[in-house]
């Protein structure tokens, strides 16, 4: 397949939403466009056990169009070096390897795609998967139970559990090892070790000395439908958010969901009235939909909870800024997935859209089978009538509470958090440093005609300048960094500590999600 800038096939997305949206019915290709086969993706599963050399001929084929058609990143990763029609040749070379009685395994043939792939698709991407395999790693931070104070420029231990390093040594080791955290003694340093790979010990330098200290990572907190929820104390509303989705965040049934977040979003809006803080707890939130943290900070700061337009305008106001700079990859695969999605699952939040969005849609389905065009156009899509945010009824201080489990939409929903800190609104990051996966999202995924190997890949492209400016954010992979590191045991004592609310050791003891 011919590489292509990524600058050039982006171009479409720094012009006016309007112009940019406006040649789907002409024959003229506008900037940005290309034309590209259309195929039908609605086509039986047989998820085969074996396979026909044509078979897996037919198989590598659509792996290769829906990839082209559907993954927002694979622009970037062939300016990378990445070469798509090789790489499927090659997945299919290898799979020809494998015939036995005069077939070839379909498991033998989705395990050599996911390794193929893995290894040739080099940009940085937390979301891509081939038959559940994950293309990339995280980040994740390994714990010792030693502790440091600063002094001047310099770090001397001043707590430890480790036989051999005592109080009073200096740490002769990288800075970038020490991470701060909050406790009643004030602000230490704990050491550890950021990696992919698992560990249980690491070296650590004192007194220019070497030595080998126990390391452990935290427990991972698995997400559940009943952390969507909120307390209060009389200066502090804690709301949490267990999934960006509205069915899995709150309840099973999406109609009964309707009324129970009508009913959420009115209560926080009436519980953040005179609040001197607010704690947002996403932690272990995997993602989905990022309107629904929008939601919930349109009712937070602004206490107009029984003006339903108003409150609408907000969240598309938050939705727009947080997406400003991202594109979503339309094409002939994503189009007849989106038709589907939007005529019939959630036809209330199309007509959400701003009106050119709707007729672009409406119109690019009225032609995509004799003109299919593929093109990045920009994300900020929702209708509102406000440009900027008008003053909060909010004024006050944000603990947005973090973990490995944070993801995606959650990740998103983070980054929400800043949008009025020039309007007497100060944010604050406490826990672990998060998944790492905003760059590509909007998530689809399909599986191949006979074998059933599927692929998830986002239709997204969503470096967010909001995001990516802001120093806690510290790239695709490693996520957000907060500004203090906390366990699970230690969260609450930090919190109470940041906010002086003796009331939160009562009504969040444990800080466990299940209290709610």
């Amino acid at each position: 397949m011919k590489k292509k800038s990524i600058a050039l096939l982006l171009a479409g997305a720094c012009f006016a939403l309007t112009v940019s949206l406006t040649s789907c019915a002409s024959n003229q290709l506008a900037e940005g466009e290309e034309l590209v086969e259309y195929k039908d993706i609605n086509y039986t599963v047989y998820n085969k056990k074996q396979l026909t050399e044509q078979e897996l001929r037919e198989d590598c084929d659509m792996l290769k169009y829906v990839i082209y058609n559907t993954y927002a990143g694979i622009d970037e990763a062939i300016s990378l070096g990445f070469d798509l029609d090789a790489t499927i040749e090659e997945i299919y070379q290898e799979s020809l390897k494998n015939k036995e009685l005069g077939y070839y395994k379909a498991g033998d043939f989705q395990s050599t795609a996911a390794r193929i792939m893995s290894k040739r698709i080099t940009n940085s991407d937390q979301h891509l998967s081939i038959s559940g395999y994950s293309i990339k790693d995280s980040l994740l931070l390994f714990y010792s139970k030693v502790y440091f104070e600063k002094q001047g420029e310099k770090y001397f231990v001043k707590k430890s559990e480790e036989e051999n390093i005592k109080e009073g040594m200096e740490f002769t080791g990288p800075e970038n090892n020490l991470f701060e955290i909050l406790t009643d003694d004030g602000i230490l340093y704990r050491y550890g070790v950021m990696t992919t790979k698992k560990l249980r010990s690491a070296l650590l330098s004192v007194n220019n000395e070497t030595y080998t200290v126990k390391v452990e990572n935290e427990k991972a907190i698995f997400t559940k439908e009943s952390w969507t929820g909120l307390k209060e104390t009389k200066d502090t509303l804690y709301m949490s958010l267990g999934d960006c989705s509205q069915v899995f965040g709150i309840a099973n049934n999406a109609s009964i969901s309707d009324s129970y977040w009508e009913k959420y979003l009115d209560n926080i809006a009436k519980a953040a009235a005179g609040k001197k803080n607010i704690i947002f707890d996403l932690r272990s939130n995997p993602g989905g939909y990022f309107q629904f943290p929008a939601k919930m900070l349109s009712a937070a700061y602004y206490n107009q909870h029984t003006d339903k337009d108003y409150q609408n305008n907000m969240q598309s106001l938050f939705n727009n800024k947080i997406c400003e700079g991202c594109t979503m990859l339309v094409s002939p695969f994503t189009m007849q997935s989106e038709k589907e999605w939007l005529e019939k699952s959630v036809s209330n939040q199309f007509s959400l859209y701003k009106p050119e969005v709707v007729d672009y849609f409406k119109d690019y389905w009225k032609h995509m089978q004799y003109r299919p065009i593929r093109k990045h156009i920009p994300l900020d899509y929702f209708a509102s009538t406000f440009e900027d945010f008008p003053e909060p009824d909010f004024k006050g201080d944000v603990y947005v509470l973090i973990n490995r489990g944070t993801g995606s939409a959650a990740e998103f929903g983070t980054g929400m958090t800043y949008l009025l800190q020039d309007k007497g609104i100060k944010v604050h990051l406490i826990g672990e440093n998060s998944w790492g996966g905003i760059k590509y999202g909007g998530m689809w995924s399909n599986s191949m005609p006979n074998s059933g190997l599927w692929i998830r890949a986002g239709i997204y492209f969503g470096e967010s300048p909001i995001v990516q400016n802001n120093p806690n954010w510290h790239g695709e992979g490693n996520g957000w960094f907060p500004d203090y590191w906390a366990t699970n045991e230690t969260i609450l004592n930090t919190l109470e500590n940041l906010t002086g609310d003796l009331e939160l050791k009562t009504v969040l003891a444990g800080l466990g999600k299940e209290l709610l």
